[in-house]
């Protein structure tokens, strides 16, 4: 960015503004200079940010539609023990307390199948838009056991904070976030992961799936995901308005950097069923891979 043209051509189009009001509309062209299309200004419990038009419409109506509902954890036992978790995204508020009771929510239905029961797992981000991904994360555990997933880097691949998981409970680094007993300790966290992925498929949505890019026995199955791959980091500025821009990128365990969006390691478009998961095409095809997929060990 050339910041002084930057600051130079903002304070032009705000000249004349007498209250704060008049400044909102120059957020969207803040946003669009600096190519930021998951940042935002928050004033007065509104959101004011930068549509970027150079994203295509996202065509998949059954996910759309099956998303307008607001679904959800959903967790049941298929054929050849096969356990789905359906994950959407979950906006658990901004206080810790909020975090951990959102994480034992998911975890809590996780716990209705007995992990050490189910030889395999489909994990469906189809409907996962985003929102607070520690305790999605920490919710999951059972099946990921203690592990580095992720973390952030800066524009120049530099890394930034990491991600963990430790005795069943999500780290940001040395923070520890969530503070979930282990509900179900799972035997084993090696076993096959076939995740699904959407066009819908957002933000801390996408923040899931990379912490298990580069698990063993895991397969991407669906759509490219949306691609806001990015930390946000919010900066208040007086009272209850803060500013939140894209700071850094997200990155899985071996440090690569997804700049844009995840792409599946099998391209299914369209075939979707949330009625009846066997009729669904993206969940056939997982469970077509789970039933000759192996985990790290014997089973």
């Amino acid at each position: 960015m050339d910041w002084p043209t930057f600051r130079h051509t903002v304070f032009q189009r705000v000249q004349g503004a007498q209250t704060i009001r008049d400044l909102l509309p120059v957020y969207s062209f803040v946003f669009e200079q600096l190519k930021d299309d998951h940042g935002w200004l928050t004033y007065q419990g509104k959101s004011y940010k930068w549509r970027n038009p150079a994203r295509p419409a996202y065509a998949n109506q059954v996910v759309k539609e099956a998303l307008a509902k607001k679904p959800g954890v959903l967790v049941q036992l298929l054929p050849h023990r096969i356990g789905y978790i359906q994950l959407p995204g979950i906006n658990a508020g901004g206080s810790l307390q909020q975090m951990r009771d959102a994480a034992k929510m998911v975890q809590d239905s996780l716990c209705r199948l007995d992990p050490d029961n189910v030889r395999a797992w489909i994990l469906d981000l189809r409907l996962n838009d985003g929102g607070a991904m520690a305790p999605m994360l920490a919710g999951i555990a059972p099946l990921l056991g203690d592990s580095h997933l992720g973390g952030f880097v800066d524009k120049d691949g530099r890394a930034d904070q990491q991600w963990y998981l430790r005795q069943g409970n999500f780290y940001m680094d040395t923070l520890q976030v969530t503070t979930l007993k282990q509900r179900c300790p799972a035997r084993r966290a090696d076993k096959p992961i076939a995740v699904l992925l959407s066009g819908m498929t957002a933000s801390s949505g996408e923040i899931v799936a990379i912490s298990l890019k580069g698990r063993p026995a895991t397969r991407f199955f669906g759509e490219p995901t949306y691609g806001a791959t990015t930390a946000n980091e919010s900066y208040r500025i007086q009272g209850t308005a803060y500013l939140t821009i894209a700071g850094l990128q997200d990155a899985d365990r071996n440090q690569v950097a997804y700049k844009a969006n995840l792409l599946p390691d099998v391209l299914i478009a369209g075939g979707d069923n949330f009625h009846d998961l066997m009729q669904d095409a993206k969940v056939q095809a997982a469970v077509q891979w789970l039933r000759k997929a192996k985990g790290n060990r014997k089973q």
